[in-house]
């Protein structure tokens, strides 16, 4: 059987072969049998490749199932922020009510509170 992408001639016993690299020509049997061949290594080929794509489609499906979108993401990640930021308001407010209290006790001077309370995480 020839193979006109790789230019090959495949056949099933060196008998074919050599009465065409003789130079004799094919029988009608002989061609019917290369030709019978092909398809049948051509359907061979095929049915491993629909097995193969079957595989992918599985493993796309999966994926996809699985797979986080990017709203999904995007809410999730602005969530986080939120719970951030109002953790962050919570922690300055207790350390304003603590300058506060060492202020009015007279334990850190008028410079010192300016100073802390300059660092804050919302100016």
């Amino acid at each position: 059987m020839f193979d006109p992408i790789y230019n090959i001639c495949y056949y099933k016993n060196n008998k074919n072969y050599l009465s065409i690299m003789s130079g004799q020509e094919a029988t009608n049997n002989e061609i019917l049998e290369a030709i019978n061949t092909f398809a049948t290594n051509t359907e061979k080929r095929f049915q491993g490749l629909e097995q193969k794509v079957g595989g992918l489609e599985q493993k796309i499906t999966k994926v996809e199932a699985t797979m986080v979108t990017k709203d999904y993401l995007d809410d999730k990640l602005s969530d986080l922020k939120g719970d951030l930021v109002v953790l962050m308001r919570k922690e300055d407010s207790k350390l304003c009510t603590l300058v506060d209290l060492l202020k009015n006790k007279k334990i850190i001077s008028e410079a010192e509170v300016k100073g802390v309370l300059n660092m804050q995480p919302f100016p």
